[in-house]
């Protein structure tokens, strides 16, 4: 019976690699999150901008267009600091990617090492029982002969 010498490392490479995938999928949520915050404050500002003009054919008071246009400057404000987070959080998912991928690479090594050292196994067993066999019929052959 085949029994792999690494077998253990080879469980601790998997579990490394399902931890990348759990960090992986965790960052590319985080990152989808921030861009759908993104946008929803650029439909915002557009919104906004759509009100400011509809304002432009009502006869209105300057306060309220003074009050639009400073919310207005707040939310590119928050636009340009949530355009941060979507960077960072961009290079974070980068990095849990390229973890992932090395965790996967050293996984399907071992997995290739065990896959050689099973050949390899298959391959002595064969010429093991092949040799037995010989012997066996050498013997038979030489009881003929005596």
């Amino acid at each position: 019976m085949f029994i792999y010498s690494l077998q253990s490392v080879l469980e601790y490479r998997q579990s490394i690699e399902k931890e990348k995938l759990t960090e992986f999928s965790d960052a590319e949520r985080n990152l989808h999150d921030e861009k759908r915050r993104l946008q929803e404050i650029g439909e915002h500002r557009a919104e906004l901008a759509g009100d400011l003009r509809a304002l432009q054919d009502k006869a209105c008071n300057s306060r309220d267009i003074v009050l639009i246009l400073k919310y207005s400057e707040e939310l590119q404000r928050r636009e340009q600091r949530q355009m941060e987070i979507v960077r960072e959080a961009a290079l974070v998912f980068e990095e849990k990617r390229k973890d992932l991928l090395e965790a996967v690479k050293k996984r399907k090594m071992m997995e290739t090492h065990k896959e050689h050292r099973h050949q390899e196994y298959k391959t002595d067993l064969i010429a093991a029982e092949r040799r037995e066999t010989d012997d066996m019929s050498i013997q038979r052959f030489s009881r003929r002969g005596s």
